[in-house]
C-alpha cells in the first residue's frame, strides 16, 4: 500500500503531493491501527487524483489543513497498545532461547543417532545462555534502528537515522564479543541432554505462542 501510495502522489500536482505527504505524516503519527491507516492513506490519495483531473486541489477537497479530513477518525481510535520494554526484551530473549535449545535437541538427536554421542550437544556453558539471552536483544536493537532508517522510495520520514546510537550498539556487541571469549573459558559448563533441549524449544515455543502472543 506504502508503494502503491508512492506512485500515486508521483501523479499529483506539486501542492497536493506536499499536501499529501503532510497528511501521511499526520496519520502515521496517530493512534489509527497501522494497516487500517496505510489503507484511508490509499483511499485519500485515490480520491485527491480524481478530484484533481477535475481541477480541484488538496484544500478544496479536504480542508485547510491536512488533518482535518482524517480528524474524527484519528481522534476516536484508541491508542495502540505498545508493550512495555520489559515485556518486549523478554519476548526476544525467550525467542533466541527456544531457538537455541531447538539447535541444541535437533543437533543432539542427530549427532547422537550418527556416533551414539550427543557430542558438543550434550553440554552448554552458562555465558552461552546469558550471552543469547542478552545480546539477542543488542542485536535485535541494532537491527531496528537499521530498520528505521530506511524507507520505501519517496515516502516521508519524521526524523533521520541516529548514527550516535548505532556506533552504541556496535560498541556494545562488539565488548560482548570480546568479553565472551575470555568469560566462556571460566564459565561452568551444565550438562543438557538433546531431549531436555528439545522440551525446553517446545516450551518456549508455547510460551511465544500463548504468553507473548495470546492476543
Amino acid at each position: 500500500m506504502i508503494k502503491e501510495n508512492n506512485a500515486l502522489r508521483e501523479q499529483m500536482t506539486p501542492f497536493n503531493r506536499s499536501y499529501m505527504e503532510d497528511m501521511i505524516l499526520a496519520m502515521r503519527a496517530s493512534r489509527v491501527e497501522r494497516v487500517r491507516a496505510e489503507e484511508l492513506l490509499l483511499e485519500a490519495a485515490q480520491h485527491l487524483l480524481r478530484e484533481q483531473k477535475k481541477g480541484r486541489n488538496a484544500k478544496q477537497v479536504f480542508g485547510e489543513n491536512p488533518e482535518e479530513y482524517f480528524g474524527g477518525i484519528m481522534n476516536s481510535k484508541p491508542a495502540r497498545p505498545e508493550r512495555s520494554k520489559l515485556n518486549y526484551y523478554s519476548l526476544i530473549s525467550v525467542a533466541s532461547l527456544t531457538c537455541l535449545f531447538a539447535v541444541f535437541g535437533i543437533g543432539g538427536l542427530l549427532v547422537q543417532w550418527a556416533s551414539g554421542s550427543a557430542g558438543m550437544f550434550s553440554q552448554i556453558s552458562l555465558f552461552t545462555l546469558l550471552l543469547v539471552g542478552i545480546g539477542s536483544i543488542v542485536f535485535i536493537e541494532l537491527l531496528m534502528k537499521w530498520m528505521s532508517s530506511l524507507s520505501e522510495d519517496d515516502a516521508p520520514r519524521p526524523k533521520a537515522f541516529n548514527l550516535k546510537s548505532l556506533g552504541i550498539y556496535i560498541g556494545i556487541a562488539v565488548i560482548a564479543i570480546f568479553a565472551g571469549s575470555l568469560l566462556d573459558t571460566f564459565s561452568p559448563a551444565i550438562p543438557l541432554s538433546p531431549w531436555v533441549s528439545l522440551i525446553l524449544s517446545i516450551a518456549g515455543g508455547l510460551s511465544l505462542k500463548f504468553i507473548y502472543f495470546k492476543s
